[in-house]
């Protein structure tokens, strides 16, 4: 069930605020003209929820808006680029 909370992004950081103490995050950095999705955060609490993906798909719309092509590191990004084969072209060569 998709989360209908806001995401925010400030640079090298989307989130979502959960309360007034907790955020779930993704973390990246840009490197020439390639976005690295370094990690993602959720509360335990808050797990399976699908913040991770909102927050990733956010991330992957940036990227293009941006014409940035994406390198996912953490575990998060590459499963979610394996389960989305439709985000496929926004990868960075190997």
């Amino acid at each position: 069930m998709p989360s209908t909370r806001d995401v925010f992004h400030i640079p090298k950081l989307f989130f979502i605020t959960l309360n007034q103490k907790e955020k779930a995050f993704l973390t990246y950095s840009i490197k020439e003209n390639t976005m690295i999705l370094e990690s993602t955060y959720t509360p335990e609490k808050y797990r399976g929820m699908q913040l991770a993906e909102e927050m990733t798909r956010n991330a992957v719309e940036y990227a293009k808006l941006k014409k940035m092509k994406i390198r996912p590191l953490c575990s998060y990004a590459v499963g979610f680029f394996q389960k989305h084969p439709e985000y496929k072209e926004l990868l960075e060569a190997p």
